[in-house]
């Protein structure tokens, strides 16, 4: 039935027609009618249910007939007029055969003939299909054109309508901002009366691309003005027009004003700036709404710019050829402190920690820049392993200038491996670039203070401050490796757990990337779940990674086992003084029985000690305050097992070691 259906209701419209004059007709309905009604989208449930009161029947139908078409749509209003045919002996009424109801085309209304969407984006269009004032359900569209929107679907779009006739196309807008023309039409390619066509107009996205000519402005000797060209687009690459264009001063001085321009139709900005107001070392951000997307350099001296900012790119890609690089702008300007201070970084990298002094310590006497000098001076401290004077020299930067962001983060990497020798490892990779990564002044003492309160046992003051510091800088690995100690002390393990993997993720090549995983098994292994795991002799060790002594604890209790069921027959004395056996006994059963049960509990109470002590102790090993001592591993309790002549021989040794 369901095949016939759809052939009938694919030749729908092309026998619209002959049905509709049937109808008029007044020629009874069969089956086969109904079904086709019912499946299509011609007619509305109540024009079908005055088709059959105008045509009534040809069949009687029976309960099962009605609960068909019950499941192929029929409504109340369909079932009642079926039954007042049948009631009738299938005669229709003389008002019924005399004026029958006109039968309406489809119609489609577009909420508007154009839609606007930006590049990247969806526009949502949702047209109505309706007959008069019944909504179609069910109708099939396709959207004709929407496989040319250029970085679109590449594919004819459908929607369907819903029980209010409702029919939504998603439509992707592309990347290429333009017109395209769409038209909407019945999959089934019924003719639907009012307009079915609209445009799609893609504009440029937001602005993602700012390119400026020239990227440095050279005011040399002579002043006057300079032409700049600033060229906008979107992410795709497309002209972003009448976007408003900032220049702004950088540092701003006095009542200079900053110069706005709007790109034209192809994107592009031209500015004319005075240059009498700028000064060597100043910048022009060029700015949309508030926010920066480039930076031009102003410089009166061409030459020494270049080679500097060629030294400190070479800086920041850890590359220690730079040091020629400064030494060439110090040749040309021996006080530049900038390139004093990047050579410095470069030699304390190196290991020339006498020459790299003396160039921070001639960056402070040019006294342009102390905080930045002071901030050398405290690194190359760190790099000699000499916490007490790298306190003291960021401390100097700080009371300078405390937003220094590379002050602040070394400030509270001298206080993390004072307080906790054993993150040793950490240096290396947090001095793995000749200028270390600086993270923001806040997270820096927010870590400080993380540390300071771990230390002191605080734990929840400890998870807060080093939480914020987490939510100021998420990319510095060190925060999230103390807050996992954290996590670990309160027993938070899962929490400690992520923390320890987003440490590895941050740090790819850490040092101790081996320990920290084993730490993550460790915690991953539950005390509870190993002893429980003991249950079965050996299981307890097998589950904390220990398979050889699981084998030992497994073969002792199945020793024991054969030892306490080995059976001896039983000798008796005649009374003749002649010796016989008559039956057996175990006389090893209770003995084997309590072996093997000794070893299983203390297989069971061994992997429940090694799971809580394989985590190690996530603490300080000195606390604020307190005097150092020397922190004991917690002890290990190993079943041993041995065999001698009379039989098994169970035992157990403590094990421990202190650090």
């Amino acid at each position: 039935m369901s095949r016939t259906s759809r052939a009938l209701a694919g030749a729908l419209f092309l026998s619209l027609a002959a049905t509709a004059a049937r109808a008029q007709e007044a020629v009874p309905l069969h089956k086969g009618d109904l079904v086709r009604f019912l499946t299509g989208s011609t007619y509305s449930k109540p024009e079908i249910a005055a088709i059959i009161r105008r045509a009534c029947l040809a069949f009687g139908p029976t309960s099962r007939d009605y609960q068909n078409l019950r499941e192929l749509g029929a409504t109340t209003a369909v079932v009642d007029a079926m039954k007042t045919c049948t009631e009738n002996n299938n005669k229709v009424a003389r008002a019924e055969i005399a004026t029958p109801a006109p039968i309406r085309p489809m119609e489609i209304d577009l909420p508007y003939r154009s839609v606007t969407a930006t590049a990247g984006s969806v526009a949502l269009y949702t047209v109505t299909i309706h007959r008069g004032p019944t909504p179609l359900s069910g109708v099939r569209l396709l959207l004709h054109g929407s496989r040319e929107i250029a970085g679109g679907a590449h594919a004819e779009l459908n929607a369907n309508t819903d029980r209010d006739g409702h029919a939504t196309f998603s439509i992707p807008a592309g990347t290429t901002a333009g017109n395209t023309s769409l038209r909407i039409a019945d999959a089934d390619g019924v003719e639907m009366h009012g307009a079915t066509d609209f445009v799609l107009t893609t504009l440029p996205a937001s602005p993602g691309l700012v390119k400026v000519s020239p990227q440095t402005i050279d005011i040399g000797a002579s002043r006057g003005t300079r032409d700049i060209i600033v060229t906008v687009a979107d992410p795709f690459a497309n002209p972003a027009p009448r976007i408003t264009v900032m220049l702004k001063p950088y540092p701003p001085r006095g009542s200079a004003t900053s110069p706005t321009q709007i790109t034209d139709n192809a994107g592009v900005a031209h500015f004319s700036v005075e240059t009498s107001p700028l000064q060597d070392g100043d910048s022009l951000v060029v700015s949309i709404a508030d926010r920066p997307y480039a930076t031009l350099h102003v410089t009166a001296a061409a030459e020494i710019t270049t080679l500097l900012l060629e030294a400190e790119r070479k800086l920041s890609e850890g590359n220690v050829a730079s040091e020629a690089a400064y030494d060439t702008v110090l040749a040309v300007d021996p006080n530049n402190a900038r390139a004093l201070v990047g050579r410095g970084y470069i030699r304390a990298a190196q290991g020339k920690y006498e020459p790299a002094t003396r160039d921070f310590e001639s960056a402070l006497r040019v006294n342009e820049d102390r905080a930045t000098a002071l901030t050398g001076l405290g690194y190359l401290a760190l790099r000699r392993g000499d916490l007490t004077t790298a306190t003291a020299r960021f401390d100097e930067s700080l009371k300078i200038d405390s937003t220094d962001a590379g002050a602040a983060t070394g400030r509270a990497y001298t206080e993390l491996w004072r307080l906790d020798p054993r993150q040793a490892p950490h240096r290396a990779a947090a001095l793995a670039s000749p200028r270390p990564v600086s993270y923001p002044a806040d997270a820096a003492r927010q870590l400080r203070a993380g540390i300071d309160f771990f230390a002191a046992r605080n734990t929840a003051s400890a998870d807060r401050a080093l939480t914020s510091a987490a939510s100021t800088a998420p990319a510095w690995p060190d925060v999230y490796y103390e807050r996992a100690l954290v996590y670990q002390a309160e027993g938070r393990t899962s929490q400690a757990i992520a923390d320890f993997q987003h440490y590895l993720q941050l740090r790819p090549n850490a040092a101790d990337r081996d320990a920290v995983s084993s730490r993550i098994g460790a915690l991953d292994r539950s005390p509870t779940k190993a002893f429980a795991s003991g249950i079965l002799p050996g299981g307890g060790q097998f589950y904390t990674h220990q398979p050889i002594l699981g084998i030992v604890v497994l073969g002792g209790v199945a020793a024991s086992a054969v030892w306490a069921l080995k059976s001896t027959p039983k000798t008796f004395t005649d009374p003749f003084g002649h010796p016989y056996q008559n039956g057996s006994e175990r006389k090893n059963l209770v003995t084997g029985a309590a072996v093997g049960g000794g070893i299983w509990l203390l297989g069971a109470l061994e992997a429940a000690i090694h799971a809580s002590s394989a985590r190690g102790d996530p603490y300080p090993p000195v606390a604020v305050g307190a005097p150092a001592r020397k922190s004991a591993e917690l002890p290990r309790l190993v079943p041993t097992v041995g065999f001698e002549p009379t039989g098994p021989r169970l035992g157990a040794a403590l094990s421990f070691s202190i650090r």
